[in-house]
């Protein structure tokens, strides 16, 4: 029996039908993988089986996910869960006989035939998977969690022992638990105890075809039935999602006198009709008298609406999302701005002030808020940085190679994909008047481009903003814990905020490090971010450690300089020094920077 190179694909959504944004996502990594893999090597899809009958099959997606698998590469083994088809989750039990029927059907007709092999099992459903397959197969499993129930349904305590459990199943053996956002890696540490060594990137992102289609979409016209102008809301109809929390913040807008577009709210269910939770927002709607129009099933039709010419704002109020694809799919098709809630993975999608509007979940005022803000702001600038962010953050096709190439060492890939380089060929536009924004990005050692030209691949990215010659002089103090870790590279940036930063740019060029823009900084996340001093640090996407910029640092405050009779206290000592701080105080913070940022590291 001739043994291949084997990848294998375990989807719960996305082949018989596509009802949630896993759907999207687990299609567009087959997509993806598809296109990266050798020929020769043999790919197998074991998707959920539902048959015609379900509500959730639908026949337009699997006719698109057939006509896909066609050219005869990809095998399709339908796995069961004991619904007969009917219901791609159900509970509990249907999670065991899932995963049971799947290892049947690797154990049986796949495994036999592998040579080198990889295993990937998107999301919760299939968590008891890896406990049941061999010791050797196990330890070529990668299993990759969506959503948890600690997210969902945390007063499951069954469900989740039962998560905790199989999550950890394999690990001894060397299964390798997938992230698909920084979140998911904090939320898998802090809440399952997922040790970070095991852990693997596979984050989410957009395909060259989904570029494509959101290229065509771009400056739809107007849709029957749709107001010329209007904000757009979409997601599951479920309470998490926030959706009463943004009628909220249309209340409290047009309480205050604030004239707020018409709503189109797209909420949706697989149901053949609307569900309760569909009918109270419609209710909601109506009591409030506010023009709107409610959707309630998900077709084509409803992203394709994130590229109309009338869209005013693409609002997420979610109080809980892993992920959440709505923001990266607004930014490719330049809808701008976009209003979206810090709830997990939403947090490090939104630049505030730049790409969009962010506030923190389950507060309507603080919603209003970042609406208002939206509604007052000239969305064109917005439009450009955020399709330019959204090519270099949500690159699926480097994404995925870099996952491979960790994963499955043995696989022959090709070179990189350039479609999505030549895309972001042009910078977007930056202001003027200082070289702080007027200098170009750079394109190595980070960048949508870095992964061509580097020649070692970096885990981690700090970035030492340097505000002043003094401050970046105590900033060097700490690098050199960094200094001997081929992991970790490290980049300078400085903003012109401090009015004491002359000299600066100068200096850092003596040293020879790379500099990055400040404008490019701002659109990239990075796993550390260092500085001794405050100024833009806001804007900045990463872990912050802030550091004194000297034992002293003792300028006298200038207190309170009201004019008003007895303001200006005359107490001894009332004009305290600013942030005195000491020798032993700036060592712990600096031993501090260097245990946090090394815990980090596997």
């Amino acid at each position: 029996m001739t043994r291949r190179p084997t990848v294998a694909v375990a989807i719960h959504d996305g082949w018989f039908g596509c009802g949630t944004g896993a759907g999207y996502a687990n299609f567009g990594f087959l997509e993806t993988l598809t296109s990266l893999l050798p020929s020769d090597v043999r790919v197998v899809v074991l998707p959920l089986r539902l048959t015609r009958s379900s509500a959730e099959h639908h026949p337009e997606w699997h006719q698109r996910t057939s006509a896909w698998a066609a050219d005869g590469r990809i095998e399709v083994l339908p796995v069961d869960n004991g619904t007969g088809g009917l219901d791609r989750w159900g509970r509990l039990e249907n999670f065991r006989q899932l995963a049971a029927h799947t290892a049947a059907r690797l154990c049986d007709e796949v495994l036999p035939q592998a040579g080198p092999l990889l295993v990937v099992a998107f999301d919760v459903p299939f968590f008891g998977l890896p406990a049941l397959l061999p010791r050797e197969a196990r330890a070529r499993t990668v299993l990759v969690p969506r959503s948890s129930g600690l997210v969902h349904t945390p007063q499951d305590l069954v469900r989740l022992g039962w998560e905790r459990e199989s999550l950890h199943a394999g690990l001894a053996d060397g299964m390798r638990i997938g992230t698909i956002s920084p979140f998911m890696a904090r939320h898998l540490h802090t809440g399952y105890g997922i040790p970070r060594s095991s852990m693997v990137s596979v984050p989410d992102g957009l395909t060259y075809s989904e570029w494509a289609t959101a290229d065509r979409n771009h400056g739809a016209t107007a849709t029957a039935g749709l107001p010329d102008e209007f904000l757009l809301a979409m997601g599951r109809a479920e309470p998490y999602k926030g959706f009463d929390d943004l009628l909220d913040a249309i209340t409290i807008l047009r309480d205050a006198g604030t004239e707020v577009p018409p709503l189109v709210l797209a909420a949706t269910s697989e149901s053949a009709r609307p569900t309760g939770y569909q009918l109270h927002l419609a209710r909601r709607l109506r009591d409030l008298g506010h023009s709107h129009a409610v959707l309630t099933r998900f077709t084509p039709a409803v992203p394709a609406l994130l590229g109309h010419t009338g869209l005013r704002g693409v609002v997420v109020p979610s109080r809980a999302e892993p992920f959440g694809r709505i923001p990266m799919e607004a930014f490719a098709a330049r809808a701008a701005p976009v209003i979206t809630t810090t709830a997990g993975g939403l947090a490090g999608q939104v630049v505030d002030g730049r790409t969009g509007f962010s506030c923190p979940p389950g507060s309507p005022l603080r919603l209003a808020t970042a609406l208002g803000r939206a509604l007052a702001t000239e969305p064109a600038h917005l439009r450009r940085h955020a399709y330019h962010h959204a090519l270099g953050a949500f690159d699926h096709t480097g994404a995925i190679h870099r996952f491979l190439v960790t994963a499955a060492p043995w696989l022959r890939l090709p070179d990189h994909d350039d479609r999505l380089r030549w895309l972001s060929a042009t910078a977007p536009p930056v202001p003027a008047g200082s070289p702080v924004f007027t200098v170009p990005p750079v394109k190595v050692p980070i960048s949508l481009q870095a992964q061509h030209w580097n020649t070692i691949r970096p885990e981690r990215v700090v970035l030492v903003v340097a505000h002043h010659v003094t401050s970046l002089l105590r900033l060097l103090d700490v690098l050199p814990a960094f200094d001997s870790d081929p992991r970790v590279q490290v980049v300078f940036s400085w903003n012109g905020s401090d009015p004491f930063h002359h000299g600066t740019d100068t200096f850092l060029q003596r040293l020879g490090v790379v500099v990055v823009p400040w404008h490019q900084a701002i659109d990239t996340e990075f796993d550390l971010i260092l500085a001794a001093n405050h100024g833009g640090l806001t804007e900045l996407t990463g872990p912050i450690v802030v550091i004194p910029h000297g034992a002293g640092y003792n300028k006298n405050s200038p207190g309170n300089r009201k004019p008003e009779t007895g303001n200006r206290k005359p107490e001894t000592g009332n004009r305290k020094p600013f942030r005195l701080r000491s020798f032993s105080r700036m060592a712990a913070l600096r031993w501090q920077a260097h245990r946090r940022f090394a815990g980090a590291v596997p």
